[in-house]
């Protein structure tokens, strides 16, 4: 069924680039000549891309919690508009064949849409230098973690003088439940971005517009279509993540359902696998001896008398949450929450673009405060689940998935469940009072950049991250040296957490007696600790994919990490009965 829809999608393609919906035309593409200059209106094409179908040109809107008012969420309007992952990919010359590719699936894109050869090639080499002037001025990815930084409250009246972009109207038909007004205060990301986004459209002539516009439209929806054009998209992907083979149709069904409808899949499993009563116990505690550990930690801060004391109100209030709020379980929770989201037998496309819309309503009414367990849930469901620390609930989130098998049973003994679901508590933990989670306070509000705490928490993580970034260029672990300071502060991060898990494991123990586990007598509590530990940072990944993580995630690669972990924390080699080399190890970094 799902094979007929994008083959009959696939006979009419040229159609529905131009015209996706029979009531708006959104004025042809110049690339297939059928284009009128007369007729196209960049803002209208703008506001119908935004609202319809969830594209987003030269910038994206979102719902986000407010900073600033706790229990309520505001519009932020951040940096995008690059059909690459990141600016590093458009002007670095390790990305040459990337970049290349890039213009090869543009190129291919359209010469299956009936476009002379030679044409289709000028055109991906137009795309590409005009998307590679956007990312000219968008902002770093390290710039735009700091919430302190990244919070620019402004009215839609104040942004309608410097902008000539209509956001006053595209907001207004995104989020018509909302009351959306030119005294609306929204969040923007950057402001300098946004000026000199403004800039670029404004001096843009109509018909390169015209190209780039399109082209996000078509780049987005291209992954719905049938295999001529997914075909052109695999290739790419080929070289962006190093993928050998492209996904089986059943696996970008599953991404859509996950994408679309995670809550009732994970409702459903929830039902047929309950969390029991026994691992909410273990998961409670495995919490309480970790915050216990982080506030003795902390200790180290007194000297730092207001910093000190904006962690300790912090830790003694931090709540934890297994899996979806009870309300969103309810039945008729559900039946509600899924109200809008229609899905056509038979129409993939049309589907999808509900779905998108579906996605909307949703933020619509996130945005006017009709559903507040919406932001947990957002942390809860994701793609790949995750403990998170959410500052805006100011809360540990574990998603149900990490309390069953096989990631977790209440019979592993507890060197097992800590280096595993521990590790990942105490990393969240850690991120709440480490910057940049820890400029938010314990009322789910940031601090003002004026608030001497501020400074405080960035300078007394300097000469940790500065060592890191140091081991990290001498460790060889292929990672750019440009990249090094904004990976720092992640693996101190993870490591903060590696140390703390075990040291609330050792605690945890003296309360028990001590038993060795059949078949691993050789093995103490610490050392299938960190066994436990290597085994969740050691699947395989290309090169590829480990350069994407480290520029979007600012991360290390996972072979890179246990590397860091092996030399800082002298625990891990002294477990197995290896030697420390404590000339690689920077001076107390927890």
């Amino acid at each position: 069924m799902l094979d007929s829809a994008v083959t009959s999608l696939s006979l009419r393609i040229s159609e529905t680039v131009i015209r996706l919906n029979d009531d708006f035309v959104i004025g042809g593409w110049y690339i297939l000549r059928d284009w009128s200059e007369t007729n196209f209106d960049r803002n209208n094409i703008l506001q119908q891309l935004h609202v319809r179908y969830g594209v987003s040109p030269f910038f994206k809107i979102s719902v986000e919690p407010n900073p600033n008012i706790p229990g309520h969420n505001t519009i932020r309007i951040s940096p995008s508009g690059l059909g690459l992952p990141d600016k590093k990919y458009y002007y670095m010359d390790n990305y040459k064949e990337v970049q290349a590719a890039y213009k090869q699936y543009i190129r291919d894109v359209v010469i299956y849409l009936s476009t002379a050869a030679n044409d289709a090639t000028k055109f991906g080499t137009d795309i590409f230098s005009y998307e590679q002037r956007i990312a000219e001025i968008t902002p770093n990815t390290s710039s735009l973690l700091n919430p302190i930084l990244t919070y620019n409250a402004i009215s839609l009246s104040e942004l309608k003088e410097t902008s000539l972009l209509p956001f006053y109207d595209i907001l207004q038909a995104m989020y018509p439940e909302s009351n959306i007004t030119e005294n609306t205060e929204i969040i923007v990301s950057s402001l300098d971005y946004l000026g000199q986004i403004t800039q670029i459209i404004s001096s843009t002539d109509r018909k390169t517009l015209n190209g780039y516009l399109i082209w996000t439209l078509v780049r987005n929806y291209i992954p719905y279509l049938s295999n001529t054009y997914t075909s052109a998209l695999d290739n790419f992907n080929a070289e962006l993540y190093g993928t050998k083979k492209p996904l089986e149709r059943w696996e970008m069904c599953s991404g859509l359902v996950r994408k679309f409808m995670w809550l009732a899949v994970n409702n459903y499993m929830e039902k047929a696998n309950p969390v029991s009563e026994k691992t909410i116990k273990i998961a409670n505690s495995t919490f309480d001896n970790i915050v216990n550990v982080v506030q003795d930690r902390i200790g180290k801060f007194e000297d730092t008398d207001l910093l000190y004391k904006h962690l300790k109100t912090k830790l003694s209030t931090l709540q934890l949450q297994l899996g979806v709020p009870s309300k969103a379980r309810n039945e008729s929770f559900l039946n509600m929450y899924y109200l809008e989201l229609r899905i056509i037998r038979s129409n993939l496309f049309d589907s999808i673009k509900n779905g998108m819309n579906f996605q909307k309503r949703l933020e619509d009414k996130l945005l006017s405060n009709k559903s507040p367990e919406a932001t947990i849930m957002s942390y809860i469901l994701l793609d790949v689940p995750k403990v998170t620390y959410s500052p805006s609930d100011h809360a540990i989130l574990i998603p149900r998935s990490l309390l069953t098998e096989p990631f977790f049973e209440t019979n592993y003994p507890s060197s097992i469940i800590y280096g595993r679901l521990g590790v990942e508590i105490a990393e969240a933990i850690s991120s709440s009072v480490l910057p940049y989670d820890s400029l938010w306070t314990a009322d789910r509000k940031i601090l003002s950049p004026f608030h001497m705490t501020v400074e405080e928490s960035l300078w007394t993580v300097q000469s940790p991250m500065e060592c890191l970034s140091d081991q990290i260029s001498k460790g060889n672990l292929a990672i750019p040296g440009y990249m090094n300071n904004e990976t720092s502060l992640k693996a101190l991060v993870h490591l903060w957490g590696l140390s703390i898990a075990n040291e609330a494991l050792q605690v945890s123990l003296k309360e028990k007696e001590h038993v060795h586990q059949p078949s691993l007598e050789s093995y103490e509590d610490n050392a299938l600790f960190f066994v436990s530990y290597a085994q969740t940072q050691c699947s395989e990944s290309t090169f590829q994919h480990q350069l994407y993580e480290e520029i979007l995630n600012l991360e290390l690669p996972q072979r890179g990490i246990v590397h860091l972990a092996w030399s800082q924390v002298s625990e891990f080699p002294a477990s197995l009965e290896c030697s420390v080399d404590k000339n690689a190890q920077c001076d107390d970094i927890f």
